[in-house]
């Protein structure tokens, strides 16, 4: 079963994401912001990490800057309301992005596209 880190802080969005992802067999855990996230990502090292990029305390580009800086290699799948060409210069790496609102099966053919390179 692929374990999934879903870091959102709205929680309707973060409660519909994980009930769907574990609708479809994935394990998920959730994290309301950034530095959370980062703090799993270390203990947990998750298979695969979902992440929104504007949240409090520290945004998803930059905790995934940090989590690849500690070692983590795995993929990555980015989500905003602001258009990618908007974002701060960052050295993160992401495999996939996707604009908010998103459609629940593009979100679900990207983790599916990712799946195999967490492993």
């Amino acid at each position: 079963m692929l374990r999934i880190l879903l870091v959102e802080d709205d929680p309707d969005v973060a409660a519909v994401t994980r009930g769907m992802l574990e609708f479809c067999g994935y394990h998920v855990t959730v994290a309301s912001n950034g530095r959370y996230g980062l703090d799993i990502i270390r203990q947990e090292q998750p298979e695969l990490i979902v992440t929104d990029f504007m949240m409090p305390m520290m945004s998803g580009l930059e905790m995934i800057e940090r989590a690849q800086e500690a070692g983590y290699e795995g993929p990555v799948i980015l989500c905003s309301a602001v258009p990618e060409s908007q974002f701060p210069p960052h050295r993160a790496r992401y495999d996939a992005y996707l604009q908010k609102p998103y459609y629940v099966a593009a979100l679900l053919d990207a983790v599916e596209r990712m799946k195999d390179r967490g492993r």
